[in-house]
């Protein structure tokens, strides 16, 4: 609900600008536009195909990126030594911009869907490993030492004691991370990996379709709003059923 009643400013704003806009503008079309342009684009099945392809650089790469961020985390996180010797440069590479990466990728690997993945996911890894070295650092030594204690495998501690600790941080990490995917998939587009909403926004942008432009902004600003806050539920449920098994 409260996020709901954050959103009536901007309600507010499209419903001025539908009713003060001029259908004509070449740079600030009303709304009503934009839906008029998205509908065109989806009626010639460019909108799917390019959502489709978008959608799919984006969540595989952010797949990719929590499995590798949260199982490297937990390596590091459990040793020492891992610890002392790899937090520095990862600390350093983690502030290093998303969007910058891309073009480099390019460079590298060419364009291709897998160069969009890739990249995506060496963007956005950084938040969810940083986490889970931090909640791995922060489970209680005497519960691990109880558990091996009474007999628990190797893969059974990690797998009642580890991992459930670890959880609320990694969701929190793909919060953070999501967003930033989503901008590094676009840019992906957008430097050649592929034909998907950031292609489609250049090639109309070029055309001086403003409300397909405006249209499409719309559509990314909707779904990375809507990811965020099904994330931020999950986050939140599973931060009470973690804070109830640990009491």
């Amino acid at each position: 609900m409260k996020g709901s009643r954050g959103l009536l400013p901007l309600v507010a704003l499209l419903a001025g600008w539908q009713l003060m806009g001029d259908p004509a503008s070449i740079a600030l079309p009303p709304p009503a536009e934009w839906f008029r342009s998205l509908a065109e684009l989806h009626a010639d099945g460019e909108l799917v195909a390019a959502l489709a392809e978008t959608l799919s650089t984006y969540v595989l790469g952010l797949a990719l990126a929590v499995i590798t961020g949260a199982l490297t985390g937990a390596a590091i996180g459990s040793s020492r030594h891992l610890d002392r010797a790899l937090t520095p440069s990862l600390d350093f590479v983690a502030t290093v911009p998303g969007a910058a990466l891309v073009p480099v990728a390019v460079l590298l690997l060419g364009t291709g869907r897998l160069t969009g993945v890739l990249t995506v996911a060496f963007a956005v890894v950084w938040p969810i490993l940083l986490n889970a070295v931090t909640a791995t650092r922060a489970i209680p030594a005497v519960r691990l030492e109880t558990a091996r204690t009474l007999g628990f495998s190797r893969v059974e501690r990690w797998r009642k004691f580890v991992l459930p600790s670890l959880t609320p941080a990694i969701v929190l990490g793909t919060r953070v991370a999501s967003s930033i995917a989503m901008i590094v998939a676009l840019l992906a587009d957008i430097f050649g990996t592929g034909h998907g909403i950031g292609r489609l926004l250049v090639e109309r942008q070029q055309n001086l379709d403003a409300p397909a432009v405006w249209g499409l902004l719309l559509l990314v600003g909707t779904f990375g709003h809507l990811t965020a806050a099904v994330l931020a539920r999950v986050e939140a449920h599973l931060l009470r059923d973690w804070q109830r098994s640990d009491q």
